[in-house]
C-alpha cells in the first residue's frame, strides 16, 4: 500500500499577492494573535511588494502603507500583539490597520483565523471586474511555522467546471465588517456579491458551508453521518465535555482516533470522568517551549493556572490544526478551521470559524499523512504522567489577562510630550512584580505604584503612535504584549509621511517615486522596512540615485496620465516631512531636493490636466 499524500502546502504571503493587472479593494482578516512585523508582510504581499523573504524596502513599504489605507483592517483579540523581540521602528504606523476586539478572556476570546481579500481591475472603457479570495483555517498571523491547517478558495466570472456557491461567506463578511470600523463599506452589496459569487475549491473536495460561533451563537454539531465508520480529531486544546460528545457519535464498531499534545491528554486522563477510553487510538505531538511574548494562542484553556507548554505556539512538529473528520465508506467529511476540541469553542463562548468539507481520498490521504506524524501513547502513560507544575511566567500570564481585562488606558499628548492615564489605579502587583509602559518604539518606564498616571516624555514625531507596549516582570521572567489606546487630542495628519521620511531619506523618497512614475516596482539596495529596531536614531538610507529630471516625469505622463496623478498625490506631502525632520538631510541633499521640487512644479504647472 502506498504512503498517504500530504495536503498541498501553500505559501500564505503568494497567496495573497494580486493577480498582474489587479489590485486590492477589500482586505479584512482576523486572527486571535497578531506579530506586527507579519502584518508589514502582509501589506507588502497585497500590493505585490515583497520579496522572495516576505520583506520589502522603505520605497515598497510606503507604497503598501498608502495604497492600502482604508481598505485593510486586521480583527485582533485585545491583549494579543504580541510583542517581538526585535520590534521595526514603523510598526508604530501599523496602528491604523488593527482592530482589537475587547473580549474578556476569563469569559470569552476572538479567536477567528480568516482572510477575506476582494482584488479589481478595469481595462480601457471596460466593466470594473472584481474577484474574492478567501482563506480560513487555524493559523495566527505571526511568524510561527507550526503545524496548521488551512483551506484557500477564490470566486470565478466564467463558467468553470466544479464552481459552485458556498454558503457562508456572505456572514463572515458581515462579521468581519462589523468590527472592522470601515465606514464606507456597502455591506448589503457585497453580501449579495458573495452569496451569488462561484467559488473554485480544491481539486476533489466540495465546500459545503462556513459555520461560525460568535457571541453566545454556538457552532452547528458535528455531522452526524450513518454508519460512522472512522472518526478523527485533531486539536491541540482538550475539554473533556467536548471529548464526551465526539465519542457519542457512531457505534461500537466505530474507531476513533484522537490526536493532540501529552500535556492535553494527560489533562483529560487525570480528570474526572475521562472520555479517552472511548478511543481506540490515542497520538500526541509534542510542543516545545518557547517565550509567551513570542506567540500564545491558548483562548480555550481555563483561566487558572495554564502552563508554559500548553500557553505558546510552539516551533514544529508542534500541533496546531484543528480538525474533526468523519469517514463512511470512502466519503468523508471534514471540518477544519480555528475553533479546537473544547466546549468553549462550539458554544459560542468564543468566535470561532469552521469550513465543512466533503470529498474521498483528497481528504483523507492527507489526514493520515498528518496522523502518520504522532507518536501513539496509552491511558495508562498519561495518567501516570507528572502534571505541570506552574511557573513564573504562568503567574505573569494570568497577571497579564487580569490586566488586560480591567485597564482602559488613554494617551494623552501635549504636542510632541506623550502621558497614560487610567480611571483607577492597577490591581495589586504581587510582590516583585512589576509593570512596565511605553510607546511602540519608545524605552519603557515602570508603572508608578497605585498611580493613575505615566508620563512618558518627549517622543519625536516620527515616532508618534497609538500602540502601547506593555511588559510584566519578575524574578528574572518577563512576559510582553501590545494594545491600543485612544490618544487625545488624535495624531496629525501627516504622522504617516514624518515616520516613512524619517528612515526613507532623499534617495529612498527618489526611488518611490520613480516607482510610481513607472509602474515598476524598481528594487533598491536601501534599507528593508522592518531592519531598524527600536532604539535606532540613525539609518543606511540607501544608494543616492541620479536626480529625477524632466523627462522622466513628463515621459510619465505621456505613457499614462494616471502614473503622474499618483505620484503627484504625495510628492508635496513627503517633501515636506523630509524637510521637517532636523538632521535627517545633509546641505548637498537639500539642495538636490529644492531643485527636485521645482522641476516637479514645473511639470505641473505646465502639463495639461
Amino acid at each position: 500500500m502506498s504512503e498517504p499524500r500530504p495536503w498541498k502546502g501553500q505559501p500564505y504571503l503568494d497567496e495573497l499577492r494580486p493577480p498582474p493587472g489587479w489590485s486590492v479593494d477589500l482586505a479584512l482578516f482576523a486572527t486571535y494573535s497578531l506579530d506586527l512585523s507579519a502584518l508589514g508582510a502582509t501589506l507588502l504581499a497585497l500590493c505585490g511588494r515583497n520579496d522572495d523573504h516576505g520583506n520589502g524596502s522603505i520605497a515598497d513599504f510606503a507604497e503598501a502603507l498608502e495604497t492600502l489605507r482604508g481598505k485593510t483592517r486586521f480583527l485582533v483579540q485585545r491583549g494579543r500583539i504580541a510583542r517581538p523581540s526585535r520590534l521595526p521602528t514603523l510598526a508604530g504606523v501599523l496602528d491604523q490597520f488593527v482592530i482589537e476586539v475587547p473580549y474578556d478572556e476569563e469569559r470569552l476570546s476572538w479567536h477567528a483565523k480568516a482572510a477575506l481579500v476582494r482584488y479589481v481591475r478595469k481595462e480601457d472603457n471596460k466593466k470594473e471586474e472584481a474577484i474574492w479570495r478567501y482563506w480560513m483555517g487555524s493559523r495566527n498571523l505571526t511568524r510561527s511555522a507550526d503545524l496548521d491547517a488551512g483551506l484557500l478558495i477564490e470566486t470565478t466570472s466564467k463558467r468553470r467546471r466544479g464552481a459552485r456557491p458556498v454558503d457562508g461567506v456572505d456572514r463572515v463578511f458581515k462579521l468581519l465588517a462589523a468590527k472592522s470600523g470601515l465606514t464606507t463599506i456597502d455591506v448589503p452589496t457585497i453580501r449579495t456579491e458573495l452569496a451569488e459569487a462561484r467559488w473554485l475549491s480544491p481539486d476533489g473536495i466540495v465546500v459545503e458551508r462556513i459555520d461560525a460561533a460568535s457571541e453566545g451563537l454556538p457552532m452547528r454539531a458535528l455531522p452526524a453521518t450513518t454508519p460512522v465508520g472512522a472518526l478523527t480529531v485533531v486539536s491541540p486544546f482538550l475539554d473533556a465535555t467536548f471529548l464526551r460528545r465526539a465519542a457519542a457519535l457512531g457505534s461500537d464498531d466505530t474507531v476513533r482516533t484522537l490526536v493532540s499534545t501529552r500535556h492535553a491528554l494527560a489533562a483529560i486522563a487525570q480528570g474526572k470522568r475521562s472520555p479517552l477510553a472511548r478511543f481506540d487510538r490515542l497520538l500526541a505531538m509534542d510542543a516545545p517551549t518557547l517565550p509567551l511574548d513570542v506567540e500564545f494562542d491558548n483562548a480555550d484553556a481555563t483561566p487558572q493556572p495554564v502552563s508554559a507548554d500548553n500557553d505558546v505556539d510552539p516551533q514544529p512538529p508542534s500541533l496546531h490544526a484543528k480538525l474533526f473528520c468523519v469517514e463512511n465508506g470512502d466519503r468523508a467529511t471534514l471540518l477544519m478551521g480555528s475553533a479546537n476540541a473544547t466546549a468553549r469553542a462550539w458554544d459560542g463562548r468564543n468566535t470561532e470559524l469552521l469550513a465543512e468539507l466533503s470529498g474521498g481520498a483528497e481528504l483523507t490521504e492527507g489526514l493520515r499523512q498528518l496522523v502518520g506524524s504522532a507518536v501513539k501513547v496509552t491511558i495508562a502513560e498519561m495518567e501516570q504522567a507528572a502534571p505541570a507544575i506552574p511557573g513564573v511566567r504562568d503567574h505573569l500570564e494570568n497577571l497579564r489577562r487580569q490586566i488586560v481585562a480591567s485597564w482602559s488606558p488613554r494617551l494623552v499628548r501635549d504636542d510632541q510630550s506623550f502621558s497614560v492615564e487610567i480611571d483607577h489605579p492597577l490591581l495589586d502587583m504581587p510582590d516583585g512584580t512589576s509593570f512596565h509602559v511605553g510607546l511602540a518604539a519608545t524605552e519603557l518606564l515602570p508603572w508608578p505604584q497605585a498611580g493613575t498616571r505615566l508620563a512618558l516624555g518627549h517622543v519625536p514625531s516620527s515616532r508618534h503612535t497609538d500602540l502601547l507596549r506593555c511588559e510584566l516582570r519578575a524574578d528574572g521572567a518577563a512576559i510582553g504584549w501590545m494594545q491600543r489606546a485612544p490618544v487625545s487630542p488624535p495624531l496629525d495628519d501627516d504622522r504617516d509621511a514624518v515616520a516613512l521620511a524619517s528612515l526613507m531619506g532623499f534617495g529612498a523618497f527618489q526611488t518611490w517615486m520613480r516607482q510610481l512614475l513607472s509602474a515598476d516596482p524598481i528594487r533598491d539596495d536601501g534599507t528593508r522596512w522592518d531592519e531598524a529596531s527600536d532604539g535606532s536614531d540613525r539609518l543606511d538610507r540607501g544608494i543616492d540615485l541620479d536626480l529625477l529630471m524632466l523627462e522622466d516625469i513628463v515621459g510619465s505622463w505621456g505613457a499614462d496620465k494616471s502614473r503622474f496623478k499618483r505620484a503627484d498625490a504625495q510628492f508635496d506631502r513627503y517633501c515636506t516631512a523630509l524637510l521637517s525632520l532636523p538632521n535627517l538631510l545633509d546641505a548637498k541633499d537639500r539642495v538636490a531636493l529644492d531643485e527636485l521640487r521645482a522641476i516637479w512644479t514645473l511639470a505641473r504647472d505646465r502639463l495639461p490636466a
